[in-house]
């Protein structure tokens, strides 16, 4: 069934089984809004019309008993506590087939727990003593999966992928468990806490936002045991990442802020640089033009400095293509509040296009949609709808994720042009893209 004629069968069920004869209103709006947990929980009597019409139970529809998925993160930030939180998060996000809906978190519910990051190791939760049972090869070879993990987060391998990474983490963390304190234990650690930040990505992608939130916090819990605060803040700045693209600002800037602080003493060039994007993502979304453009400014002034001789602290990735990509997104969001600033969307998107290695498809994708939305900002219709014709192809095996949702973007703010045939034409072919 497709969601419109589900809505439409669940209306009829409905009043059908209205002991007054009453019609409801129930459409695939409604439901849409229920999939993606905007809707926390829907009134008991459109449950059970769901579970009629679909002839299931009530857990099998995710509204059974909420699970360890739905409950916040541990608070308690020692070694023990944290690895068996990871490994309980794991394990049951294996087992669930059918979710609940859950809207993610936002304001202090959201940030609050995280500033505990920057509370100093209390005695108990270090690992940098004694001796340790993990070998070299051991934590050596984790980490060199936890690097081929993290680059299944931008191939679009969907559910298998992330399944495969979480199973990882859930392994990894009962190994943990027993291990003594010592050196290569922190580094498992640490590896252990960029398997919970690809899952958290994975996640986010697949639109489970408060899953993808469970598994940040948990990726900073273990990398702060891991003694690594720039990984800490790179998961920071994913987290705020998702909290833009949820359209919350003010979360993402606290988040990011955070990040800031933390490393404020330690932060490579290219570490500050690409949180100085994230804290400028964040103004763009407000239409704080100043702060933006100064932000912007300092985030190239920091890229400047970066040295060949600098260690990558988990954010190698990004380079001068990544630099001008992310800038170029920001000054469209920028442009939706100033409209002149399209044309510096414009022209940063295009230098990443030029500059983005071809084996980067994903980021090649979305570079391209958002050139495409640009141009329509800037009242270039024309140009939009050739470049998606010419990135469709490539972006059709991505689309059950953001790229779908960045399609999606596409057609809802082209919609003032649909009587423009080349826009008609693509914005149909994206409606086909969905349905796949």
């Amino acid at each position: 069934m497709s969601r419109e004629e589900l809505a439409e069968a669940v209306a009829v069920w409905l009043s059908d089984h209205d002991a007054k004869g009453r019609e409801y209103a129930f459409d695939a709006g409604h439901l849409g809004k229920i999939e993606r947990g905007v809707v926390h929980r829907p009134r008991q009597h459109h449950i059970a019309a769901l579970c009629a019409v679909l002839a299931a139970t009530e857990a099998e529809l995710g509204f059974g008993p909420e699970s360890s998925l739905l409950i916040p993160a541990t608070d308690n930030w020692d070694r023990g506590s944290v690895l068996a939180a990871t490994d309980e998060m794991a394990r049951d996000d294996l087992a669930t087939t059918r979710r609940q809906a859950v809207a993610a978190l936002t304001g202090a519910a959201l940030t609050r727990p995280l500033h505990r990051w920057l509370d100093p190791l209390a005695e108990g939760e270090s690992v940098t003593s004694g001796g340790s049972v993990l070998t070299p090869p051991e934590v050596s070879a984790l980490e060199s999966l936890a690097d081929q993990l993290h680059g299944w987060s931008n191939s679009g391998n969907g559910v298998l992928a992330r399944k495969a990474v979480i199973a990882q983490l859930s392994e990894s963390a009962g190994r943990l468990r027993d291990a003594p304190a010592g050196r290569l234990t922190e580094r498992a650690m640490v590896a252990t806490a960029r398997l919970a930040h690809t899952a958290a990505s994975m996640s986010w992608d697949a639109g489970i936002h408060h899953v993808a939130q469970r598994y940040y916090t948990l990726a900073v819990q273990l990398a702060k045991i891991g003694r690594d605060d720039a990984l800490a803040a790179v998961v920071l700045a994913g987290m705020g990442r998702q909290c833009f693209d949820l359209n919350r600002p003010d979360d993402g800037l606290e988040l990011v802020q955070l990040a800031q602080f933390g490393t404020r003493r330690s932060a490579t060039p290219r570490l500050r640089a690409m949180l100085a994007t994230r804290e400028a993502w964040a103004y763009a979304q407000q239409g704080q033009v100043q702060a933006f453009l100064r932000t912007v400014e300092l985030a190239e002034d920091h890229f400047a400095e970066i040295s060949r001789s600098e260690p990558p602290q988990w954010v190698g990735s990004f380079d001068l293509a990544e630099l001008h990509g992310v800038i170029g997104a920001r000054y469209r969001d920028l442009a939706l509040h100033a409209t002149k600033q399209a044309r510096q969307a414009e022209r940063h998107i295009s230098r990443a296009l030029v500059l983005r290695d071809p084996k980067l498809v994903r980021n090649r994708v979305f570079d391209t949609i958002g050139l495409a939305r640009t141009h329509l900002i800037s009242q270039e219709p024309e140009q939009a709808a050739l470049l998606i014709k010419e990135v469709l192809p490539v972006a059709a095996p991505l689309a059950r994720g953001r790229v779908g949702v960045k399609l999606a973007d596409f057609r809802r703010e082209s919609a003032r042009y649909a009587t423009v045939p080349v826009i008609r034409d693509a914005r149909a072919a994206i409606e086909d893209l969905s349905r796949m």
